[in-house]
């Protein structure tokens, strides 16, 4: 999901400021800190949790909401216990939720993991981190401080893993006509590449539609309305997965 950076930033103080509870204009109310820290945990990795105020403001303005759910965990990754999959874990969690390879298609993958090694380069020891050590996968940890940037052989097992397990996308003539399909077209293809219809079962599509439709409420996409909604899962069922 993606739209302008500051348009989260300024969400976050609209919130912050809704939390005071004070009648006053929302120009006019003191920042409630408590409330803003609370909602920037939320938007955060599990490995931020110790992240200053202001270095954790700047992670997430440099993200914007191009952000994974909070809901994805490591046993629900493809091949959960490859090296791809371990490396998501250690790179990827620094800055922001654990991604599911399904978020975006193989031809997105390559420039959006490029688009993050920029932002870890540039943050790299403004943002720091706790120490972390152990095992993660098969990769050692031997702990740091500041972001952890992967090595270019790490990059490229950490792309081909994303793309190997991406969103599928149709098949020349695979989106036959019928009701519906213009919505589909037009709805599902505002923060990643249209999927293919054959990505999914018939139950699988009423599940990921349902999953889409609260986060397209999440990051502020006018989710769908009852009409679209039913179009659009009525034409992804006929053409399912069988």
């Amino acid at each position: 999901m993606y739209r302008r950076p500051g348009a989260g930033i300024a969400a976050l103080v609209l919130i912050a400021a809704a939390a005071t509870g004070c009648q006053q204009d929302a120009s006019e109310q003191p920042l409630d800190v408590v409330a803003v820290d609370s909602v920037l945990s939320e938007l955060g990795g599990t490995l931020t949790a110790s992240l200053e105020r202001g270095q954790r403001w700047r992670m997430i303005s440099s993200i914007g909401v191009g952000l994974p759910p909070n809901d994805f965990r490591p046993e629900d990754l493809p091949e959960p216990g490859s090296r791809g999959a371990g490396l998501l874990q250690v790179y990827c969690i620094q800055c922001h939720w654990l991604p599911t390879p399904q978020m975006h298609s193989a031809a997105e993958w390559p420039i959006l993991v490029k688009r993050n090694l920029l932002r870890m380069e540039q943050l790299k020891d403004r943002l720091g981190g706790p120490l972390t050590t152990g095992l993660i996968g098969e990769v050692v940890m031997a702990g740091y401080e500041s972001v952890e940037i992967p090595s270019q052989a790490d990059t490229d097992t950490i792309i081909a893993y994303l793309q190997l397990y991406a969103l599928p996308t149709p098949e020349p003539g695979e989106l036959s006509a019928g009701p519906g399909r213009e919505l589909f077209q037009q709805k599902c293809s505002v923060c990643h590449e249209l999927p293919a219809p054959s990505a999914h079962t018939a139950t699988g599509w009423d599940r990921v539609v349902g999953q889409m439709q609260a986060y397209m409420a999440l990051f502020d996409v006018t989710p769908l309305s009852d009409r679209e909604l039913d179009a659009i899962t009525g034409y992804l069922r006929e053409r399912g997965a069988r």
